[in-house]
């Protein structure tokens, strides 16, 4: 089960890297003013478009406009949270590591709603969103399978606390 673990821990700590990284970087441009963003950033973000046929990037429409406001608001620090607690292996991390799983499964059965629904999907862009999805899946069953030992109320007593017989 170790190793299970592990490997959840692992595909969680990587994903909630991509997210702390992509989202104020890549995803705020197309809610935030133009020319807050360097030059290189817009340049990369219409490589990624052109390149991955990403047409909700390129013109995001309202309801996907509204998704990079809660990854912005919600899921980015939220993802910073569950990173740092993996890495120095907090137990909270369960907890973190569940709404992130959540929230992101929500934003990708919309988003994966609107790319299979319309057509427009290219299977090198689904490629790009699938992955989350499945990330999302991973990160809910780390938080609720969580194998790190838990006090009881119980627990907290050692022997030293029971009444020694003479």
């Amino acid at each position: 089960m170790g190793v299970v673990s592990a490997a959840a821990d692992l595909a969680v700590a990587v994903f909630s890297l991509a997210i702390a990284v992509a989202a104020p970087l890549m995803d705020a441009q197309s809610v935030l003013p133009p020319g807050l963003h360097p030059a290189p950033l817009v340049e990369l973000k219409r490589w990624y478009t052109a390149e991955f046929g990403d047409y909700l990037m390129a013109r995001p429409p309202g309801f996907f406009r509204g998704i990079i406001c809660l990854e912005l608001a919600f899921q980015w620090p939220l993802a910073v949270a569950t990173l740092y607690g993996i890495l120095t292996r907090r137990r909270w991390v369960a907890t973190t590591s569940l709404m992130a799983g959540v929230s992101t499964l929500t934003s990708m059965s919309a988003v994966l709603g609107e790319l299979l629904g319309s057509g427009k999907a290219t299977p090198k862009l689904l490629q790009v969103y699938v992955p989350f999805a499945a990330f999302a899946v991973i990160a809910i069953l780390r938080g609720l399978c969580s194998c790190s030992p838990r006090a009881t109320a119980g627990s907290s007593l050692g022997p030293s606390s029971r009444k020694k017989r003479v």
